[in-house]
């Protein structure tokens, strides 16, 4: 608390109680009655986020939780070690169930990026760079992972993690090429564009940086990571962390992606991409890479067994999701063409 005071005192508040909530985020309890949130970030942070939030907020987005300027109207205030910035303490109590707050998360995302959309000229070179950059790395992971299973399959004797990787292959191996072939579809039809969409995303969107005041009013927090990028950012990180858990079948998951897509929806090519990227199995084709190596040979056979098969769970969470959205998709385009 005592190196807090400095800190605090920069922004004329006099405090009563300073509660840690975690290493970087501390409560105070100013003799006024009101509560702040004390924000510590590192000396390398990323400094323009208050910049971006700027930008934003001049764009006509004004569904964040306020930063405070201090005294000397800066909006960082160091202690010699760490830099803090400091926002209103919200209330944070509210009464619906956790489907609707997701929705009311992804609506206040889309927007964030309706916002601040603006079109980015493409550059084709770099374009196909990234395409067969890519294209590459997925073929050889690929390849590598069947070389693996055909190593695996002339043993007499198989370990609990070859065993796991030879049963997970042929799923992993279909996954992939649904992954190149939206890839390729992708690319064919950015070769006919002129711009892509680059908006102010999050970040690190998350249910724990939403946020409701006193009158039930969702906000969204903590910009340290926004900045300009695909609308997709935000939801591929998302949704990522989200089916990074044990195996579930959530339709709720689903609706909060048409949420945001009812308030700003991803153009075809968006589309595309997004379910490439998030269909692709790379959290597999990464821990086998971890574990196939004769380094790995120290890990305890019963972590390397729990590695993948966590990573499978993640997987088979978003191949349901991506089956999902990807059939809704489909039917869309048929109703569309029907009824032209």
């Amino acid at each position: 608390m005592d190196k807090l005071v400095p800190v605090i005192s920069q922004y004329d508040l006099t405090c009563e109680y300073a509660e840690s909530i975690s290493d970087k985020l501390t409560k105070i309890y100013a003799s006024s009655g009101a509560s702040y949130a004390l924000k510590r970030v590192t000396a390398n942070r990323n400094g323009h986020f208050i910049e971006t939030l700027h930008t934003a907020h001049q764009k006509g987005f004004s569904g964040y939780v306020p930063i405070f300027r201090n005294k000397h109207r800066q909006f960082f205030t160091s202690d010699g070690e760490y830099w803090y910035y400091i926002m209103p303490w919200l209330h944070n109590e509210p009464e619906e169930e956790r489907d609707e707050r997701h929705k009311n998360m992804f609506r206040e995302l889309a927007v964030l990026h309706q916002k601040t959309a603006a079109a980015e000229k493409l550059n084709q070179d770099a374009l196909k760079v990234h395409y067969d950059t890519l294209s590459r790395q997925w073929d050889e992971n690929k390849a590598a992972y069947e070389k693996y299973v055909e190593e695996c399959e002339k043993k007499w004797y198989l370990s609990p993690f070859e065993l796991q990787a030879v049963t997970y292959y042929f799923e992993t191996a279909r996954a992939t090429d649904f992954a190149r072939k939206k890839l390729d579809e992708w690319y064919e039809m950015m070769k006919e564009k002129e711009d892509a969409r680059q908006v102010i995303i999050h970040g690190r969107a998350s249910i724990h940086h939403f946020l409701y005041d006193e009158q039930g009013t969702g906000f969204l927090t903590n910009f340290e990571q926004s900045r300009y990028s695909s609308p997709i950012d935000d939801l591929l990180l998302f949704y990522h962390r989200t089916f990074h858990t044990y195996p579930f079948a959530d339709d709720d998951c689903v609706d909060w992606l048409y949420t945001y897509q009812q308030h700003f929806p991803f153009r075809e090519e968006e589309m595309l991409l997004f379910t490439c990227y998030l269909s692709y199995p790379d959290i597999i084709y990464r821990n086998l890479k971890k574990h196939m190596n004769q380094s790995s040979r120290s890990v305890p056979q019963l972590k390397r067994n729990q590695d993948l098969t966590k990573s499978y769970w993640t997987f088979k969470n978003i191949e349901y999701f991506v089956m999902k959205v990807t059939q809704i998709e489909e039917n869309k385009k048929i109703a569309a063409e029907q009824s032209s």
